[in-house]
């Protein structure tokens, strides 16, 4: 079934992509925040599932993520594998992916690893094992990339541009070396608009991986964790 779903997730690809933001996003999981790193190429990049709400359930086999050079040289593309803890990930659950091969240059409060979804966070290394098939990590672009998030089909989920790219909403200004991007809205309604996205240095202050991006930011997503507590 895993051979399967990858084939079809690649036969679909490059069509999903080239349609770009001309397709209507599911938003059932946003792209939240993401980061350059110190220096290098020490980047992350950090989903929220939304689902169809509190108390709903994403299943991400097969998904892929991927930036405009992702099929292209210096780019990244990984898909989500066929293991048991992406069947049903739960609604407010943020997931932290990272370049394992330049660890050293992720900013100083990044944090540790996290294997298990229980605290609604996972925090994996983007490499092929359990979690994931990488392509290829070669690096955000400094000076402009598009990023999409494809569902196993090939539906556009989410995406984003920044400075030279386009074909992604929102639009929003560089970030580049040593920076990050983060959505701080309190809702899916708003993650198109560019003004609520932040951009700022990839240091402590100034992003947040793991954890909500404002305090609003920070209401929505225990709002969406609500039911699964209760």
């Amino acid at each position: 079934m895993r051979t399967k779903r990858l084939w079809l997730v690649g036969a679909l690809l490059a069509g999903a992509v080239a349609l770009g933001a001309a397709q209507e996003e599911t938003l059932q999981v946003v792209i939240h925040a993401f980061g350059q790193g110190q220096a290098g190429n020490g980047e992350w990049v950090e989903l929220l599932v939304v689902g169809t709400g509190p108390g709903s359930t994403v299943d991400l086999r097969g998904w892929v993520f991927r930036d405009h050079q992702g099929l292209d040289r210096g780019g990244v593309y990984l898909t989500f594998t066929d293991h048991p803890v992406w069947a049903e990930v739960r609604a407010g659950t943020l997931i932290v992916f990272y370049n394992a091969g330049d660890r050293p240059n992720l900013p100083p409060h990044f944090p540790d690893d996290d294997l298990a979804p229980d605290d609604f966070l996972l925090v994996l290394p983007a490499v092929t094992g359990d979690h994931f098939v990488l392509a290829q990590w070669a690096g955000l672009g400094n000076t402009g990339d598009s990023l999409v998030l494809l569902a196993a089909e090939g539906q556009l989920v989410d995406g984003l541009s920044y400075a030279d790219r386009s074909g992604q909403l929102p639009q929003i200004p560089n970030v580049g070396r040593g920076q990050a991007a983060g959505y701080v809205g309190t809702s899916v309604v708003g993650v198109n608009d560019p003004a609520l996205w932040v951009v700022g240095r990839d240091a402590p202050g100034g992003s947040n991986p793991g954890e909500p991006n404002s305090e609003e930011n920070r209401a929505w997503i225990e709002r969406l964790r609500s039911a699964a507590q209760e």
